[in-house]
């Protein structure tokens, strides 16, 4: 099923150049559908306190836990840090140019969506990373929390936390709240 990891990018400004091939999914779909959909490489989103219900027996060296909540108050328990943002960017950088990379969160919608909002900024436009987000995912809602982390981290000063908010001109939602 390649055609779900269709690339996002041409790969410039990655080490490996690689171009962003992704799906972003829910927990239940990568572990239902995980070992058909053959990702590569997996970023497991799941709360501190929740047990791991992704894809079983996936090889650990392709895959990180970012273990954080789904909260938009930085100093509330659980929320993400500049260090998640940090341990991911690390782990993408670090991706094949063949590299399938699946992203699951509890739904598919907030979490995961707004790291790969945050992946794809390393190298596309800020703009152009949501419009690719938002069309790729449309049931995306990414955690404005994470978002504003990757956009400082990238240096996007403010341009990322925009793009998270609006869906591109397709009419299909005007704001994420």
């Amino acid at each position: 099923m390649s055609e779900l990891f269709t690339p996002l990018t041409d790969g410039t400004g990655h080490p490996s150049r690689w171009p962003s091939a992704m799906l972003v999914c829910s927990q239940t779909e990568a572990r239902r559908n995980g070992a058909e959909w053959a990702p590569t490489h997996i970023i497991s989103v799941y709360g501190p306190e929740n047990r791991y219900l992704g894809l079983p027996d996936f090889d650990q060296t392709r895959q990180i836990h970012a273990r954080f909540e789904d909260v938009v108050d930085p100093s509330a328990p659980g929320a993400p840090t500049p260090a998640h943002i940090e341990e991911i960017l690390g782990f993408i950088a670090t991706l094949p140019k063949d590299a399938r990379l699946m992203i699951h969160c509890l739904q598919g919608r907030t979490r995961a969506a707004a790291i790969a909002l945050g992946i794809l900024a390393r190298t596309l436009p800020a703009d152009k990373a949501g419009q690719a987000i938002f069309r790729t995912v449309p049931q995306a809602s990414p955690n404005p929390l994470l978002v504003a982390l990757f956009d400082r981290a990238l240096g996007h000063d403010g341009k990322l936390i925009k793009a998270g908010r609006k869906f591109p001109s397709t009419g299909l939602r005007a704001a994420v709240a």
